[in-house]
């Protein structure tokens, strides 16, 4: 199965936040993606002879353009992203900081997020 890329842009109503790492005004642009790394096997007699899939494994990272933050490698926190199409939310931890970049005159900051999960 490809990756499932879902790019936002906030506005108005639209609010992204990591923590007290990355707050909503010093955001730029928020990207999740979302694939598949494993399926399953769910066929069954009444397939008509067809195999049949299921995700069964996702691998879910966020990509974030920063002005500012306060973030750490492998710090980690709760991710809330709500707008008018619905709230999405989960903990994730900092993969990459990329290098600060200066365009036009604003330095920004690529954060890349992954899923964390707590070790038992």
């Amino acid at each position: 199965m490809p990756p499932v890329t879902h790019e936002y842009h906030l506005g108005k109503n639209q609010t992204f936040t990591f923590g007290t790492m990355i707050v909503n005004k010093d955001v730029k642009s928020v990207t999740i993606t979302q694939e598949t790394s494993a399926e399953g096997e769910v066929t069954t007699r009444g397939s008509d002879s067809e195999q049949e899939f299921v995700p069964i494994r996702k691998n879910t990272t966020i990509e974030v353009v920063a002005l500012d933050h306060a973030c750490t490698l492998h710090a980690n926190g709760s991710v809330s992203i709500s707008g008018s199409s619905g709230t999405y939310t989960g903990t994730f931890y900092v993969n990459n900081i990329g290098e600060p970049q200066e365009i036009d005159g604003v330095i920004e900051t690529t954060i890349s997020l992954r899923r964390y999960v707590a070790s038992a």
